[in-house]
């Protein structure tokens, strides 16, 4: 996609939410330029990326494989960790928060 064009990712972002409507939030989420497949099992996940992928050779989208990383058990996704546990903050991304030091007493406080 040429994102020099204004719109670009929206545009792409409603492209991909037609073509894979049918598994949208049941196996499938679109944010941005991403496509995320989620399943409970090894097995339901390759039938889950066979049917992504039928579907956008239905509509004649291309994947570049090289941007793909298929079968993950945890993932850093926008600043969030993404597992079988659930949702979870990426440490990394609070550590300055979690390092601050505590302000000194004031004279005076109580």
């Amino acid at each position: 996609m040429a994102f020099d064009l204004t719109g670009a990712p929206a545009t792409f972002l409603k492209a991909m939410n037609t073509t894979l409507r049918s598994l949208l939030r049941k196996c499938v989420l679109v944010f941005f330029d991403d496509i995320l497949i989620f399943s409970r099992t090894y097995e339901e996940h390759l039938e889950h990326i066979r049917q992504v992928l039928e579907l956008l050779q239905r509509d004649q989208w291309q994947v570049k494989m090289s941007k793909c990383r298929f079968a993950q058990r945890q993932l850093r996704y926008l600043g969030h960790i993404i597992s079988a546990k659930g949702v979870a903050t990426n440490p990394e991304k609070i550590q300055a928060v979690v390092q601050w030091l505590s302000p000194p007493n004031s004279q005076g406080s109580t």
